[in-house]
């Protein structure tokens, strides 16, 4: 007992320089595992839209309009230049995509876009895997979850992050809600990719009013 009393007092500095960073780690785990504990899961679908390179793509913007609780797609036509020698104008190509709060899977939701369109024309399409669904606009839920970030990167997860370990880079989504993060993997190939994303809404219906 003498002997290792000895050794703790005569190596003290090396311990601590061994223990405390361990220590640290396992109180930054506990606080973020303790929310995990004691908050719900999420209770709402979430709708997100992201953009996507199409070289070849028809000259049609889409805008997501959130009208009296129904998502629908606005195609609007594209005003090509008349002259052949000018560059036509860079139209953003945007993908629909789904958390299932379920099983905290992001999926892709097509819809169908028109084949022809006049110019100076819009139209709107109704997604029909949301067809008769509720949605409500902005960045949190009705349960308190909220979008927090869109831009999270990285496949370590939280003991990756604190020692540098896996940091190859894979796009994802976080929400958030008193304490408690979820980070969402997007579906390939979304999860390399560089472009934006926007929230659109909630689907309302299957939670709580």
């Amino acid at each position: 007992m003498a002997d290792a009393r000895r050794f703790v007092r005569d190596n003290l500095v090396f311990i601590a320089a061994f223990a405390l960073p361990g220590a640290v780690a396992a109180l930054f785990l506990l606080a973020t595992a303790i929310p995990r504990w004691t908050v719900p899961p999420p209770q709402y679908d979430l709708l997100l839209r992201i953009a996507r390179h199409e070289p070849r793509a028809r000259p049609v913007h889409l805008d997501f309009v959130v009208e009296n609780g129904r998502l629908a797609v606005v195609v609007r036509a594209v005003s090509q230049p008349a002259d052949p020698a000018v560059s036509v104008p860079y139209v953003e190509r945007w993908t629909l995509l789904q958390m299932d709060h379920a099983s905290m899977k992001v999926r892709e939701i097509p819809f169908d876009v028109p084949q022809s369109i006049e110019e100076g024309q819009s139209r709107p399409v109704v997604v029909d895997a949301l067809a008769g669904r509720r949605v409500i606009a902005g960045d949190t839920a009705p349960d308190g979850y909220k979008v927090s970030s869109l831009n999270s990167g990285g496949g370590g997860g939280i003991v990756g992050d604190i020692f540098g370990m896996d940091r190859h880079y894979r796009r994802g989504v976080s929400i958030a809600k008193d304490g408690r993060t979820i980070q969402l993997e997007l579906p390939s190939p979304h999860r390399e990719s560089y472009e934006s994303i926007v929230t659109i809404g909630w689907v309302a219906d299957g939670g709580r009013p």
